[in-house]
């Protein structure tokens, strides 16, 4: 099988579960677009040839016509997505899918959206969890645009890291001016308003020693200091550090309060059960499919006393550690790139099967 993949930067599909597929007799060509075009002039215009770049359209059918692929994956963006559309025009026989990352709705007044997501030239819509399905399909209009059977659920794979030793972590901790007997309960995020991380600081502030509340991300200064004051001496905000899946390993709880209507996945919080780290999440979005509740974590309603009773529950070192034990296992099990390499290949191949059907 052969994969057209575009994308407007270098990122492929996934550097994890891309070899694998390969070693399975996948083959793939990848597209840059803004290595293509060059949009010039006023922003308007520059934001008319994203979506409308004859370079980009000429390079896609370009590439077409010489690796002649089974299917287009178009890894992002509506306006890649509309380039797909215009430059496979005649190629009826070639299926595109398009990968959507986050949880928002779609504009139905949008004529963008019309041409894509709505548009029945795009095969299949590629989303990272079921929360999303059910967000979009839970609107009436919104869910008959896209039509149910075009969904399908590819989360992301989450390599398992090698457990750090306890002499690493605790190095690891006193690199964060962590105390041995602290708990801390962390979250690795942009600080912005959805993230909902005052909430999470009260709740922490509130319960007191021994728990600290660490927080690793960057975000508006204004935020940062509002959230400062509201934890006082028990929040601190490390800022952002580049590889922070590593440094999951330095919480002992990791939280992710995100309002309505949650993640699309949770990425972070995901690395953060691969290392072996029990999750507190609020009960809807992403998260609540990965945490199962009592097991690897908690799914919480938005209560501040479910999360300060989930908190104390995990003071317990030995609850801790099992529900880690659990967290990393759920991980391996569901959500390893072996396993997202398998859901990728059977998408693959139902895709290219309908559509010779079809043509």
């Amino acid at each position: 099988m052969r994969v057209l993949t575009l994308n407007r930067g270098r990122s492929r599909l996934n550097l994890s579960i891309e070899p694998i597929l390969e070693q399975r007799g996948v083959e793939f060509h990848h597209i840059a677009l803004d290595e293509v075009q060059r949009p010039s002039g006023s922003k308007i215009s520059q934001k008319l040839q994203s979506y409308f770049s004859r370079q980009a359209i000429r390079s896609i059918r370009a590439a077409v016509d010489e690796f002649r692929p089974d299917l287009v994956h178009v890894m992002a963006g509506r306006s890649t997505a509309l380039l797909a559309v215009q430059a496979l025009r005649s190629r009826p026989d070639i299926p595109i899918v398009l990968y959507h990352g986050a949880i928002g709705g779609l504009n139905v007044a949008s004529p963008i959206e019309w041409a894509t997501y709505f548009n029945s030239r795009i095969a299949k819509i590629a989303v990272p969890s079921h929360a999303l399905v059910n967000n979009w399909l839970g609107r009436p209009l919104l869910g008959k645009l896209i039509g149910a059977d075009r969904l399908s659920v590819l989360p992301h794979p989450v390599e398992v890291p090698e457990r750090l030793d306890d002499e690493a972590r605790a190095k690891l901790r006193a690199a964060f001016g962590l105390k041995p007997d602290d708990i801390v309960i962390g979250s690795v995020c942009s600080i912005r308003p959805v993230k909902n991380l005052e909430f999470l600081a009260r709740v922490v502030r509130d319960i007191g020693s021994p728990y600290k509340l660490l927080i690793i991300g960057g975000g508006d200064a204004g935020e940062i200091e509002a959230l400062e004051e509201i934890g006082g001496d028990s929040i601190d905000v490390a800022g952002f550090r580049p590889g922070a899946a590593k440094l999951m390993p330095i919480f002992d709880i990791y939280a992710t309060p995100t309002r309505p209507a949650g993640e699309s996945f949770g990425l972070a919080p995901a690395e953060a059960m691969a290392a072996g780290v029990p999750v507190l999440t609020m009960n809807y979005g992403g998260t609540a499919e990965i945490v199962e509740h009592g097991v690897s974590g908690f799914s919480l309603t938005a209560d501040p006393a479910d999360w300060a009773a989930s908190i104390v529950q995990l003071q317990d070192p030995d609850v801790r550690r099992r529900m880690g034990e659990a967290a990393r296992e759920r991980i391996q099990q569901r959500f390893s790139p072996e396993i997202i390499a398998d859901v990728c290949e059977e998408l693959y191949r139902l895709v290219s099967a309908r559509n010779a059907v079809h043509t």
